[in-house]
């Protein structure tokens, strides 16, 4: 039994998107972890400071602790890397922090809010190109989820703001989180 070249190339077709659609699943079962950490440390992070904790080294120690963690949760799961999780992501990362600290060099923000809603614009940024690189539209849906939500929060709920990006902000990533595992 022979195939026609039509069938043929539509067979490949067939392959190679159900292997885009795999490698996106694997993805978004590795991120996952890492929204639902990240959004516990916003939850907490942007909580205390809502509740106007003043206590100076929250946001470091919640940062390192979440930091440590994501290297925790990326060192058991490096067995499991989709197709096309190279050294780029770290590369990215990497310019995206030399950006970060130029632009709090030359321009520093001015207010608790300002800095507040730069990170999570800057995450955005982030799962946005995670979600174009790897064609996983709800990494790019979370991403500009995050976006929206961060803006109308600053721009729409300044008084509120820091409440705002507790609930809002951390509760949608671990929401989204949640959401990538069930992918």
């Amino acid at each position: 039994m022979s195939i026609s070249r039509e069938e043929a190339e539509g067979a490949l077709r067939d392959v190679e998107q159900a292997s885009r659609r795999s490698t996106a699943a694997l993805g978004y079962r590795m991120s996952s972890p890492h929204l639902i950490l990240w959004g516990l440390v916003w939850l907490i992070g942007y909580g205390a400071m809502a509740a106007k904790v003043a206590w100076d080294p929250l946001w470091p120690i919640l940062t390192l602790g979440g930091t440590a963690g994501s290297f925790l949760v990326g060192w058991r799961m490096s067995r499991t890397k989709p197709a096309g999780f190279d050294w780029r992501y770290g590369a990215t990362f990497l310019a995206i922090f030399m950006f970060v600290t130029a632009i709090f060099l030359i321009i520093p923000p001015k207010t608790t809010d300002q800095f507040g809603a730069f990170f999570p614009i800057l995450v955005s940024l982030y799962y946005a190109l995670i979600g174009i690189w790897t064609r996983g539209l709800r990494m790019l849906f979370l991403g500009v989820a995050l976006l929206v939500l961060t803006l109308v929060g600053f721009f729409h709920f300044r008084e509120m703001f820091e409440l705002w990006m507790a609930v809002v902000g951390g509760g949608g990533l671990i929401l989204g989180g949640l959401w990538l595992r069930s992918a």
